[in-house]
């Protein structure tokens, strides 16, 4: 049986918005259980912990910021930790897709549903081959907003009869945190794009062009749209 597994991860909320410019970005992951990636997740692990590091969970975004149990890393450290990430993505056989909604096109949060229920759906669409070579495909989520769960659950299961949503957390899967790093980093392409980047983003990434070319360029490697046929 081939399963497929797919691992999700938001930016931004349903609430009312309260900077400008603000985006919504939901990003899935892909990883068809045929290729085990054990061997990447021991070595990811190890060499976390052989690092001195001791976490379960890899959040990019407060890493990058110093926040929460990051605030204890020096910026090397916690660049140290971020290329780990890196190369975990780089070396896993997984694809991924990122839907992204300018909220100045969706002021409220029925907008913002009708919105992304249309864009999720023109992807599964536009990868129909992709989805329906697989006999049972696997929803991970970790149900942090109840919006989106439900978006999710209705467009999945219109266009899947094989499909299960499981509630997870990202500390169990490594997937999960991959799916919340590629989300970092695609909204981080908008703020560079837009030239916005905060004080604390420009000086974590603070050699040139390092950004775009080590980490935006590794991402844009595993778009599904290199990796699959529409």
């Amino acid at each position: 049986m081939k399963e497929l597994s797919i691992f999700i991860d938001e930016s931004g909320d349903f609430g009312e918005i309260k900077e400008r410019p603000a985006y919504y970005l939901v990003t899935f992951v892909f990883h068809n259980q045929v290729d085990d990636i054990t061997s990447q997740v021991f070595k990811l692990e190890e060499s976390v912990r052989v690092s001195g590091f001791n976490l379960e969970y890899i959040h990019t975004g407060p890493l990058i910021r110093r926040e929460k149990v990051f605030a204890k890393y020096s910026i090397d450290e916690r660049r140290k930790l971020l290329y780990k990430m890196l190369n975990f993505v780089n070396s896993c056989p997984i694809s991924c897709l990122t839907i992204s909604v300018d909220r100045k096109e969706a002021v409220d949060k029925i907008t913002l549903s009708g919105k992304l229920a249309k864009l999720i759906y023109a992807s599964i669409m536009k990868y129909q081959k992709f989805f329906i070579d697989f006999d049972k495909i696997i929803v991970y989520y970790d149900n942090g907003q109840s919006e989106l769960s439900t978006i999710l659950n209705a467009v999945f299961s219109i266009q899947f009869s094989n499909v299960e949503f499981r509630k997870a957390e990202p500390q169990k899967y490594r997937l999960l945190q991959v799916a919340d790093f590629v989300c970092s980093m695609e909204l981080l392409k908008i703020k560079r794009n837009e030239k916005r980047l905060s004080n604390s983003e420009k000086a974590f990434f603070y050699k040139p062009q390092e950004l775009k070319k080590t980490f935006l360029k590794s991402v844009e490697k595993k778009n599904i749209r290199n990796t699959a046929t529409g």
